[in-house]
């Protein structure tokens, strides 16, 4: 398994990152980084990481929910981000399991 980032977004002093991890048996993680006021405000800490883990037959359903595009395009999209996609993925019954990580080391866990 290996991460790779598809899209880094820099607007007035906020940076998003979104990374996806795929292994060899189709599961796949979308983890999303975010830093800066935007992340002080939201969640009261200066940087927040937000990750969706997602079946080898749940991320196979993933493209339908977006329209036909790749996990990748939809994510470089600045108006798409980790939130929307699971908003898309409860709609449509898609399971996976969430987890976020704040600076200073709160846990937050969501079994799919």
């Amino acid at each position: 398994m290996r991460e790779r980032e598809v899209a880094r977004f820099e607007r007035a002093g906020d940076v998003r990152t979104v990374s996806l991890v795929e292994s060899a048996d189709g599961a796949l993680e979308v983890r999303e980084r975010r830093e800066g006021p935007s992340a002080l405000v939201a969640y009261g800490e200066g940087a927040r990481s937000l990750c969706a883990l997602f079946s080898p037959v749940a991320a196979s359903r993933l493209p339908d929910l977006m329209g036909g595009a790749s996990l990748v395009e939809y994510c470089a999209n600045e108006k798409n981000d980790l939130v929307d996609l699971m908003d898309l993925c409860d709609a449509a019954a898609v399971p996976y399991s969430f987890t976020s990580l704040g600076s200073g080391g709160e846990v937050a866990y969501r079994p799919a």
